[in-house]
């Protein structure tokens, strides 16, 4: 009797000690202190023990949308233009209500047979339907538009999280809402700074590749001169800072130094930028 007694004690005895390192680990120290912050690195508080902010966000996914049909107006004009294909405006009439619609006036009879081919070719992802006098609707796919739409959800997440590991937050919840169309619900234990963490997840950065046209200058005064005093319309000039340029005709390396002074003069139009990738992965493979 008195045997199988101890054998339990000495069960229940190991069990609580599992639980006991469950819950405190290997603490630094066996002061009440120590225990403290030990069982509180090991047992994560959530939002509604713990505290914190409580967020649902709404994704713009018009922007991506019109970001899109931008890109294909470009492209279209530039495509109309190398054809030689008149035509009268180019326009979106809703850009907040439909930005997925594009409205072309003015295409030649003659030409119009041209321009639905250049559009089939150029521009898969729309569909193209003829109005009254001369005049077309190129409208993207809704297979297009849920797509886009969705990415541009999954990147803002992707984005969100990213910028709030800034913060060392245990185990944030970043994810999709499901109450409403395109939210994303923000739960972070034990952050009471709203302020801040819209500061963080609002701030953006756009990497923009454009081609010089002119330049590397040592001043403003400099660039205005070598332009007859005044810039090109399709110009802008780029600040410079202390850091190696490469010229835009020979080929050669250039220092701009000191602070304020001017580098390039570029090409106002875009060459590549953040707003002109639909989506971009990171892939190894073989070369």
């Amino acid at each position: 009797m008195t045997k199988n007694l101890t054998a339990k004690v000495l069960i229940i005895i190991a069990v609580l000690i599992f639980f006991l390192f469950g819950i405190f680990g290997i603490p630094k120290s066996f002061t009440p202190a120590g225990l403290l912050a030990s069982m509180q690195e090991r047992i994560h508080l959530g939002l509604d023990l713990k505290g914190g902010t409580h967020l649902i966000l709404q994704v713009q996914v018009n922007d991506a949308i019109n970001a899109d049909s931008d890109r294909a107006i470009e492209r279209l004009k530039d495509d109309l233009k190398a054809k030689n294909i008149n035509y009268a405006e180019i326009t979106k009439p809703n850009p907040q209500q439909n930005p997925e619609l594009i409205s072309i006036k003015g295409v030649p009879p003659e030409s119009i047979s041209e321009f639905r081919s250049l559009v089939a070719d150029r521009l898969p992802d729309y569909d193209l339907a003829s109005g009254p006098e001369n005049s077309f609707t190129l409208i993207m796919k809704p297979s297009i538009v849920k797509d886009t739409k969705t990415k541009a959800q999954q990147q803002a997440i992707e984005t969100i999280r990213n910028r709030i590991d800034q913060l060392g937050v245990s185990e944030p919840v970043i994810q999709e809402h499901g109450l409403g169309d395109y939210q994303i619900l923000v739960q972070l234990p034990g952050v009471d700074d709203p302020a801040r963490v819209k500061e963080i997840m609002q701030s953006t950065a756009m990497l923009e590749i454009r081609q010089a046209i002119g330049g590397p200058y040592n001043s403003e005064q400099e660039a205005m001169q070598a332009n007859g005093g005044i810039l090109p319309a399709n110009a802008v000039l780029m600040k410079g800072h202390p850091s190696r340029e490469r010229g835009a005709d020979e080929g050669q390396e250039h220092r701009c130094t000191g602070p304020g002074k001017s580098g390039s003069v570029l090409d106002h139009k875009q060459g590549v930028g953040g707003q002109r990738q639909r989506s971009a992965d990171g892939r190894r493979g073989a070369r």
